[in-house]
């Protein structure tokens, strides 16, 4: 698979939770419809926005196992295995092969300071485990904390399968680096609120959380970058931006699901512990955002 079949506008799905704050497979199916009904041309499962870290292998799974079974011919799975842990990763991808995910994606093992040779051997073992499913590389550096160069990203991207990289980074340059570095790559805005920018710094698609709700909004950016309507990209860009600084305000993840919850997508607005939920005096202000967000869908 190459970029031109890989590239594109992928929802970081979330997941949804029951009072219990165990997944609720009900509440992911209609979440995963509700995304397809956007347009977008996948979903990007198992990833910080999905809360993976908060999960166990089992639960990530089963999820996994979930969106495999509704994206069947209406869209792409790019599965993300990453862990700290090769082992569990290893796992995760021989599970995300054998359930035909279009690509695999792993963040870079973090908390414990790896050097890097250790990074390359991660991914080789995640790569080999996979048994020929494409690989996206996942560059996260403000959460992961682990800060690859433009030569150690180059490196990675070289390695056999890896067809693309997801670029969570605010670094506007590096992204164009990667770019003129590594014309045949697929190279994925990771960043909601610089996607535009991102798109014209090299990015040919975006994964990212507010696609949940707006996915058609980043679509539409899509398209109109495409026709070299600059200006009304930035509109649209400035529109998902003040979205965006609410759910900043009351907590992204948690924000999202309020919003998507007030909508009847999902049923609860939990996420795992030791996440907490939306402050009282921000939900009428959210609920009120849902609603004209989902009036204006495909407007």
């Amino acid at each position: 698979m190459n970029q031109h079949t890989l590239s594109g506008i992928y929802s970081a799905l979330l997941t949804p939770l029951d009072s219990q704050r165990n997944v609720d497979e009900a509440s992911l199916r209609r979440l995963i419809r509700f995304n397809l009904q956007h347009g977008v041309d996948g979903l990007y499962v198992g990833g910080s926005s999905g809360e993976a870290f908060l999960l166990n292998l089992e639960e990530r799974q089963q999820i996994m196992e979930v969106a495999a079974q509704e994206l069947k011919e209406q869209g792409r799975l790019i599965a993300h295995v990453g862990c700290i842990s090769t082992r569990d990763s290893v796992e995760l991808a021989r599970h995300a092969a054998e359930l035909g995910a279009d690509a695999i994606s792993a963040v870079s093992p973090f908390y414990y300071g790896f050097r890097f040779s250790e990074i390359v051997d991660h991914y080789r073992a995640i790569i080999d485990a996979a048994g020929g499913t494409p690989m996206v590389v996942y560059n996260f550096p403000a959460m992961s904390g682990v800060n690859l160069s433009l030569d150690q990203i180059s490196t990675l991207l070289e390695l056999p399968q890896v067809i693309g990289l997801k670029q969570t980074s605010a670094d506007l340059y590096q992204m164009e680096q990667i770019r003129a570095r590594h014309p045949d790559k697929v190279l994925f805005n990771g960043f909601d609120e610089i996607f535009t920018s991102g798109q014209l710094a090299g990015a040919n698609g975006g994964i990212g959380s507010t696609y949940n709700l707006m996915g058609w909004r980043y679509l539409d950016i899509q398209k109109s970058l495409l026709a070299n309507n600059i200006e009304r990209a930035k509109k649209l860009q400035s529109s998902c931006n003040r979205v965006i600084d609410r759910l900043i305000t009351a907590g992204v993840f948690s924000g999202l699901k309020e919003m998507l919850c007030h909508l009847g997508v999902i049923d609860t607005p939990f996420c795992r512990q030791p996440f907490h939920g939306v402050d009282s005096a921000l939900k009428e202000e959210l609920h009120t955002l849902a609603f004209e967000l989902n009036a204006q869908r495909g407007i």
